[in-house]
């Protein structure tokens, strides 16, 4: 499992596009979360991805199911939206969650919109393997798409 700056230090390339992918012009990050609940029942879900300090956390509503999802099963599955010529990052990994005030308050200080209630659960999510996509002459005959996997357990996805 790699930190987010562990990631960039271990693969630049696959964290820069997932940084450009994830966050806006606006400074928001978006994706999509992916979950199971305990009895195997997947969940999608939009997020706003928090890069802050060397991390990439969550914060979610109390009482939503990725919120329960990740207590119950920390894997996840992280989407960004899709980019020019259909690019995509997915990384996969654990969430932990967060319970020193000091770490929270640095996340929540980190968000770039007031959406958020400091009283929500955050979450530290720790990369295992990451899923890079872009298409190659799209639009044309010979339209090819590239796909490159990072990480031990990167052939799962």
């Amino acid at each position: 499992m790699q930190s987010w700056k562990a990631f960039e230090a271990a693969a630049p390339d696959y964290a820069n596009a997932a940084h450009r992918l994830f966050v806006g012009s606006d400074g928001a990050a978006i994706g999509f979360l992916a979950t199971a609940s305990p009895d195997g029942t997947p969940h999608i879900a939009p997020v706003c991805p928090i890069f802050a300090g060397d991390d990439l956390y969550l914060s979610a509503v109390t009482h939503t199911p990725k919120v329960r999802d990740l207590r119950d099963n920390p894997s996840f599955a992280l989407h960004s939206f899709l980019g020019p010529d259909d690019e995509e990052v997915q990384l996969i990994g654990l969430a932990s969650e967060v319970t020193a005030e000091t770490e929270r308050n640095a996340v929540h200080d980190a968000i770039q919109f007031g959406s958020f209630d400091k009283t929500h659960p955050v979450f530290r999510l720790s990369i295992r393997a990451a899923l890079w996509v872009y298409w190659e002459n799209a639009g044309k005959p010979d339209t090819r798409a590239v796909r490159k996997r990072w990480g031990p357990s990167a052939s799962a996805i």
